[in-house]
């Protein structure tokens, strides 16, 4: 799992018709439950997971292709899907 830095990083709470902005740890979940991150760790994460799944980073199939989520196994690779070998 990935550790965040000790930086801050600003979320938006919507209340009515306005917001209320509150300042976090980096790492911190957000309003949806997806974590927060700030540019420094945002850019490490998309080096270390070129794919984008910076909080789910999934595995690599036997063909390569990464796979799975944040609600479990998930095959994305079409080969896996048709049951080649």
């Amino acid at each position: 799992m990935y550790k965040p830095c000790q930086n801050k990083v600003t979320m938006r709470y919507v209340r009515d018709y306005h917001y209320q902005e509150v300042e976090l740890p980096c790492g911190s979940l957000g309003s949806v439950g997806i974590p927060m991150y700030c540019d420094e760790c945002e850019a490490e994460l998309h080096q270390l997971y070129p794919q984008g799944w910076d909080y789910v980073p999934g595995d690599l199939c036997k063909h390569g292709t990464y796979v799975g989520d944040a609600y479990g196994r998930d095959y994305l690779c079409h080969s896996c899907e048709m049951g080649d070998e």
